[in-house]
């Protein structure tokens, strides 16, 4: 166990305003022969073990990636998670090897590394951390599928994750919509009915029927079981054949 460290503000922009100059590092060796130059090592006042982020793998699944990054760093408290300084030192320390090979592999052309970069390799904004930036990302699964469903995460991440639909929905109705009640629902309701999730237009329509129907409905006021009764009508008038419709369940 050591602290977790993060990478100085003064230290990101060098590193932001320097992309071309360091595209080697990026693509070939590391940041080792810089680290000594500037504030690549600040402290913060949490212990983690980083070392299983070295089992990070572009050819599993981002369900089990996202997985080992919350084992990892699932204490690290939301009001951390803004800080950009943490995002950047992983993906350029300890975790370079998997952000690299996830996010610039393939790519011979400099312009176009030159934007992977900056989109993966940083976290600027709120958008690009929960969105863009390698590790981060993953942070971020895991925390939308507490959020979902605190007692039982892997439902949350299985659903969340098995299409970008799927994902950006949850993540606007558990962070910007500030609704968890609603996205446990759509989680629940998933998982019950193989239908809503069996292609990306089932899950578009099913959406947007929560949507139309669910417009005034105060879900954080509804007991699990109205919840899923809700979800339910929606499935069925989203076109989910009655056969498939089970009996109810919020398991």
């Amino acid at each position: 166990m050591a602290r977790l460290t993060y990478l100085s503000v003064r230290t990101i922009e060098t590193l932001r305003d320097n992309i071309v100059g360091n595209l080697d590092r990026y693509t070939t060796t590391d940041f080792s022969d810089l680290m000594s130059e500037g504030e690549w090592s600040i402290e913060l006042g949490l212990d983690v073990d980083l070392a299983p982020l070295a089992d990070l793998d572009p050819a599993r699944t981002e369900i089990e990636n996202s997985k080992l990054v919350w084992r990892v760093l699932g204490n690290l408290k939301p009001s951390l998670a803004y800080e950009e300084g943490i995002w950047a030192r992983l993906a350029h320390v300890e975790c370079l090897k998997y952000a690299r090979q996830r996010w610039l592999a393939g790519i011979t052309d400099p312009a176009d590394l030159e934007q992977n970069i900056g989109i993966h390799f940083f976290a600027r904004t709120l958008n690009m951390r929960r969105d863009d930036n390698a590790i981060s990302r993953l942070w971020y699964n895991g925390h939308i599928a507490k959020q979902t469903i605190p007692d039982d995460q892997l439902p949350a991440l299985d659903v969340m994750l098995r299409r970008a639909d799927s994902r950006l929905t949850l993540l606007e109705r558990s962070l910007t919509g500030s609704r968890p009640a609603l996205a446990s629902g759509v989680v629940r309701a998933a998982n019950h009915f193989p239908w809503i999730n069996a292609s990306q237009g089932n899950f578009r329509r099913f959406m947007k029927t929560v949507n139309l129907l669910g417009g005034g409905k105060v879900f954080e006021a509804m007991t699990p079981e109205d919840i899923h009764d809700f979800m339910a009508v929606c499935a069925t008038r989203a076109g989910m054949p009655e056969e498939t419709n089970g009996p109810a369940s919020v398991a």
